[in-house]
């Protein structure tokens, strides 16, 4: 599979290879976190055994990406021969860290509280598997889900969804020709939309509460898009950086929500907008939320990037219960959205 634009020639958003002491400086940290952060989760996991109720109906892997082994979450009040809705799980992580396994809460939640059969899709990571390599994979896997016959779904309720990269990897993949008339909705939750704007322009777009507030993303943006991006790719191709992606090359229904305090809000924001069409002079009053048709924006406020997960380093007890709050308020939103619109009989 190939990207819908490539770089021809020089281009003022080519990716820029970085010096080779700061590449051996991105290489030497994204290894050593990748490591540290597989070792950490084995280790939790080990000890810390999932509640029976987190853990997936079945895993399972596909001829086309055989070494993907993705997380099938049945809901426990499915019927016999009965079909379900399908959501289709893009995890978060920069498109560098984590797993399927690290969604398995929110997918067998979602899957129960709304009879939805949920599939967490593993995806190859970054920067073994850079782009459009993650892109790829979701399209064929997803292909392959909906070609197994063993699976109780309703193909004609289709939605692709995820978490930060994964809410990238959302649009990205709903873009491509072979998903283009299967997926009836893409929900993505903070994605990163613009690899073209610089972390410093990123912080500046966001609120702040007081001076000690932080971008988890501020040091680690540069190292991400390293990783990630191939050097001289066009950061406007739009199954990157979605968006710069048209409407007619997405599903019709499309939900977005951002985290008020993330540095990754607004351009989520601006993209939903222009997916939707916005007039510019309603755009000011739509920054926490909006629905338009068949497009839905949200900005959750009080949060950060991360948020439905927890993703900050020892949150404090009453940012523990405020995400809680915020999740499930979130949660309860997107199921309404998701019935009286790409899953309405």
């Amino acid at each position: 599979m190939t990207t819908l634009a490539q770089a021809e020639g020089p281009s003022s958003y080519a990716n820029l290879r970085p010096p080779l002491a700061k590449r051996l400086q991105y290489f030497v940290k994204v290894w050593g976190l990748k490591s540290i952060t597989a070792l950490g989760f084995a280790i939790v996991r080990f000890l810390k055994q999932p509640r029976p109720e987190t853990r997936p109906s079945l895993l399972k892997a596909y001829p086309c990406r055989p070494r993907r082994v993705n997380r099938i979450f049945i809901p426990r009040s499915h019927e016999p021969k009965e079909l379900l809705p399908l959501y289709i799980d893009l995890h978060a992580g920069g498109h560098v860290l984590l797993d399927a396994q690290f969604d398995d809460e929110f997918c067998a939640t979602f899957a129960n509280m709304f009879k939805v059969l949920v599939v967490s899709i593993e995806y190859g990571k970054a920067p073994s598997n850079k782009f459009p390599g993650p892109t790829n994979d979701v399209v064929a896997i997803t292909q392959a889900v909906l070609e197994d016959d063993s699976l109780p779904i309703d193909k004609s309720r289709v939605v692709l969804g995820g978490f930060s990269a994964g809410g990238n990897l959302s649009i990205s993949a709903a873009q491509m020709k072979p998903l283009q008339d299967k997926i009836k909705g893409v929900a993505s939750f903070y994605p990163v939309t613009d690899f073209s704007l610089s972390s410093a322009e990123k912080q500046k777009s966001r609120p702040y509460r007081n001076p000690k507030d932080l971008d988890d993303l501020k040091e680690w943006g540069p190292i991400w898009n390293w990783a990630y991006v191939p050097p001289g790719h066009d950061l406007r191709d739009p199954l990157l950086s979605v968006r710069y992606a048209q409407p007619d090359t997405l599903p019709k229904w499309i939900y977005m929500v951002g985290a008020e305090y993330d540095m990754l809000a607004n351009e989520a924001r601006q993209t939903i907008a222009d997916l939707a069409r916005l007039d510019e002079s309603k755009r000011d009053g739509s920054k926490y939320g909006f629905e338009k048709a068949t497009y839905k924006w949200t900005m959750v406020r009080d949060v950060r990037h991360g948020f439905t997960h927890d993703l900050m380093d020892n949150p404090a007890p009453d940012v523990v219960a405020m995400n809680k709050q915020r999740m499930e308020e979130m949660l309860e939103d997107f199921g309404r959205w998701l019935f009286k619109g790409p899953y309405a009989a």
